[in-house]
C-alpha cells in the first residue's frame, strides 16, 4: 500500500494494491463534504494515480454511512468577487474534479455506499462506471436556495435522460438507487449486505484486463461522440489495431 502524503492525507486516503489505485473521501463526521482546496487535491490524486502505468483502474469510495453530502463552503464568501473571481477561485476546484476525471486515460469506478447529494451526486455520475448499494440515495437541493445547479445539469445531461434529470433538479427529489439506475445515474445496484464483495469482484475482474485496452476504450467513448459516423468507424478501427498491437 503506497500512501500519498499531502495536507490532507487524513480526509482523502489514496492506496495502491497491484493494479487498482483508491482514493477514499474520509470525512464521515460531516458526510464526506468536500472544501475547495480538497477539491483541487481530489483532481491532482486523479491525474497522478491514473498516470501511473501499472495502474488500470482508479476507485472513488467513501467512509461511513454517506458517500459525499455535497461541497463544504464554510467560511467561503462571494462578497466583492467579479464574476471571473467566482469562476476562478471558486469554482474552478470543482470544475477541476471533473476535467480530472474526464482526461484520465482509465476508468474510474464509483461506488457509492449510501446517500449522496448536490456535487457529490455529480461526482459519482461523472465517473465511468458507478456502483451503488441499494441503500444509496441521490438528491440535488440548490434549487431551494434558488441556486441552479447548472454545473451539475452539464455533466449529467449526456447520459441521464431529460424528464429524469429535470425531475431531479426542479423537484429537489431523493432518488433511490433503482430510480438512479432506471435514469442513468448509476451502472448498476447491489444488495447493501453484498455491495462490498460485488464491488470488488467487478473491479478485481475490469483490473485484469491489459492497460492498454482499457485506454483505447476510454478514449473512444470520450472523444467518439463528437465524430461523424465515418470518422468514427475509422477511429474505432486504428484504436482497436493499436490495442492489438
Amino acid at each position: 500500500m503506497d500512501q500519498v502524503p499531502d495536507e490532507f492525507a487524513a480526509e482523502l486516503v489514496t492506496n495502491v494494491e497491484g493494479a487498482i489505485a483508491t482514493i477514499t473521501l474520509s470525512r464521515p463526521e460531516i458526510g464526506n463534504a468536500l472544501t475547495r482546496a480538497m477539491m483541487i487535491r481530489l483532481a491532482k490524486h486523479v491525474g497522478t494515480l491514473s498516470a501511473q502505468p501499472d495502474v488500470r483502474v482508479l476507485v472513488l469510495a467513501a467512509a461511513g454511512d454517506e458517500f459525499c453530502r455535497g461541497r463544504d463552503g464554510r467560511g467561503e464568501s462571494r462578497a466583492g468577487m467579479s464574476p471571473y473571481d467566482v469562476r476562478a477561485h471558486l469554482m474552478g476546484g470543482l470544475l477541476s474534479v471533473f476535467d480530472a476525471i474526464a482526461q484520465a486515460p482509465i476508468p474510474l469506478v464509483a461506488c457509492v455506499q449510501g446517500p449522496t447529494n448536490n456535487f457529490g451526486v455529480t461526482l459519482a455520475a461523472a465517473c465511468d462506471i458507478t456502483l451503488a448499494s441499494d441503500k444509496a440515495t441521490f438528491r440535488y437541493a440548490e434549487i431551494e436556495q434558488g441556486t441552479p445547479p447548472t454545473t451539475a445539469i452539464s455533466v449529467l445531461t449526456p447520459n441521464v435522460s431529460a424528464k429524469a434529470l429535470a425531475y431531479l433538479i426542479y423537484g429537489a427529489k431523493s432518488f433511490d438507487a433503482q430510480q438512479a439506475l432506471r435514469c442513468g445515474l448509476v451502472t448498476d445496484v447491489f444488495p447493501h449486505d453484498r455491495f462490498s464483495d460485488e464491488a470488488r469482484a467487478f473491479i478485481k475482474k475490469l483490473a485484469g484486463t491489459p492497460r492498454i485496452a482499457l485506454e483505447s476504450i476510454k478514449r473512444f467513448q470520450t472523444r467518439a461522440a463528437a465524430l461523424t459516423p465515418d470518422m468514427r468507424a475509422e477511429y474505432a478501427i486504428a484504436l482497436r489495431a493499436l490495442a492489438g498491437s
